[in-house]
């Protein structure tokens, strides 16, 4: 089953992250801006979409993707772009916005930021969540090796496969949340908000929805896992009210405030990407071309943001928001647009060319690029 509305949810989630940190702490906002809510989408998605081939792939039978070329894949899809804009930065808002340590920058380089001392704010702030989401495509086939050991001499049969892999994933973000509470990255970070020891359960609920896809895709979901996407509108209200709830609670409840924002996500995601044949509602919305172009420049979108969001702050000070927000969305959805133009889309022919063995022409840009960020 091919999801056809992942694209326009990508894209709807890297104007969230430029959004959240255009408005910041105005209009009244600051208690629902300064949550992590694109982020959150990003990190479900790559859980559910990067985690998938690795899943169907022991429930086939079948080995996991091959290790280089997946890490070389990942490494791509982040690395060059990321690159682009760091330079970007420090030519449009200035050195002394990125400026660090020397020795702090191979850290941000190699995005390794959020793994020190000195927290994961250094270079584009908002890149900490890069850090996390490369720390997962590391571990993620080590996770499926060690889970394929665990299932050797157990039933095959998907549907008790798909009910161990739920449990086992149940117990990360039980663990993730443990990680968060008692502080116990202490050697690697002091931060374990920003990395993907504490931040394990996003990633995880993506995996579990990686499970809900393929229990449908082999008729073993019940009609309730089929509930979200047939009333897309409803489970939409649903997370629209998780998210009003996080905002409303004082801001020392960090965790219930997280995990509301982590239910709305969950949510939101269900209800657009858990469609059957027939679109309904704002799934018809996520395939339009508009949408499906937003989610092929969602990275750069998600880069250059901050970039052009702080820009505008240093060149035009005086720009009142309410001018400054949508002048921010615009320039940086060209920005995404130019990034996926003359970076991603040219090296994903690249690699697709040295895939393939050169012995045919490229294929045109996927329409559906990897998750993400993801």
């Amino acid at each position: 089953m091919r999801i056809r509305t992942v694209d326009g949810l990508r894209g709807f989630a890297a104007l969230l992250v430029v959004f959240d940190h255009t408005v910041e702490d105005h209009w009244g906002l600051g208690p629902w801006s300064t949550q992590n809510h694109g982020v959150v989408l990003f990190a479900i998605l790559t859980g559910m979409l990067v985690g998938a081939p690795f899943l169907r792939a022991r429930l086939d039978g079948r080995p996991e993707p091959a290790l280089r070329p997946y890490l070389r894949a990942r490494a791509s899809r982040i690395y060059p772009g990321y690159w682009v804009a760091l330079a970007g930065a420090a030519l449009l808002v200035g050195w002394h916005y990125v400026e660090q340590p020397a020795t702090d920058w191979l850290q941000i380089v190699t995005l390794t930021q959020a793994y020190g001392p000195d927290g994961p704010w250094e270079g584009i702030p908002p890149t900490w969540s890069l850090s996390m989401f490369f720390a997962f495509y590391l571990l993620l086939p080590v996770w499926s090796r060690l889970r394929r050991r665990a299932d050797r001499d157990r039933d095959p049969a998907p549907a008790a496969a798909l009910r161990r892999e739920s449990l086992w994933l149940a117990g990360v973000i039980v663990g993730a949340l443990l990680v968060r509470e008692l502080s116990l990255t202490g050697p690697l970070t002091e931060e374990p908000v920003f990395n993907v020891f504490g931040r394990a359960d996003w990633f995880a609920i993506g995996m579990l929805l990686a499970i809900v896809v393929a229990a449908r895709q082999r008729g073993l979901a019940g009609p309730l896992l089929d509930l979200p996407g047939r009333r897309p509108w409803p489970t939409i209200a649903l997370a629209l009210t998780a998210t009003t709830t996080a905002a409303l609670l004082p801001l020392s409840y960090v965790e219930g405030r997280d995990q509301l924002d982590t239910i709305a996500a969950t949510l939101l995601i269900a209800a657009l990407l858990l469609h059957g044949d027939e679109l309904r509602g704002p799934q018809r919305w996520c395939v339009t071309r508009p949408a499906q172009a937003l989610g092929r420049w969602s990275y750069g979108i998600f880069l250059w943001g901050w970039i052009v969001q702080k820009a505008l702050l240093v060149h035009a000070p005086d720009l009142p928001l309410g001018a400054r927000l949508p002048l921010t969305m615009a320039l940086a959805v060209l920005a995404g647009a130019a990034s996926w133009r003359f970076v991603e889309a040219p090296l994903g022919r690249r690699l697709k060319r040295r895939a393939t063995g050169g012995d045919r022409p490229a294929d045109p840009p996927a329409r559906q690029p990897p998750a993400l960020p993801a």
